[in-house]
């Protein structure tokens, strides 16, 4: 079985400023210390956080599941705010997928320079469907919290900046 699951989050921020957390190895690092417990580490296998980035994220210990996951950037364009990731190994792949991809992006509003939409979609195929459908379901709760992080953490800078 396969399928896809998209979501749509309006943030009272810039797209360019969005970007700036959503394509870079800033990412990862807002989800650790978002939800550190659900998350303890990331290690960078290769690259800079544009294309062909590879890294591990483990799992905090107690966290049901597999305890890490490797994933590829294989997207990162900058003009078009497209994020395409790619899970290679662990994760969601020991847990009845056989294919695990997420996107995101942020999207302008034209004639507000400092509101946005950040998408995100999870592309996936299912081996097992009794236990996939079970962690997809966990997987999408899990994945707008990260969307909702990344929009919190921006807006909390910007406010910082502006009254520092």
């Amino acid at each position: 079985m396969e399928g896809s699951i998209s979501m749509k989050l309006g943030v009272n921020a810039s797209a360019s400023e969005i970007w700036k957390a959503y394509g870079s190895l800033q990412l990862p690092k807002i989800i650790m210390d978002t939800f550190p417990d659900k998350y303890s580490g990331l290690k960078v296998l290769k690259g800079d956080g544009h294309s062909g980035t590879v890294v591990e994220v483990y799992f905090a210990p107690g966290v049901p599941g597999p305890t890490w996951y490797r994933e590829e950037y294989v997207v990162v364009d900058d003009v078009k705010r497209y994020k395409l990731a790619k899970m290679l190994e662990g994760g969601v792949l020991e847990q009845g997928f056989k294919s695990y991809e997420t996107t995101l992006t942020a999207i302008e509003v034209e004639g507000k320079p400092n509101v946005c939409f950040m998408t995100g979609a999870i592309d996936y195929v299912l081996d097992d469907i009794d236990s996939g459908l079970e962690v997809l379901s966990g997987s999408i709760g899990v994945f707008y919290q990260i969307m909702r992080a990344v929009a919190d953490y921006v807006i909390k800078q910007q406010n910082d900046t502006t009254t520092n």
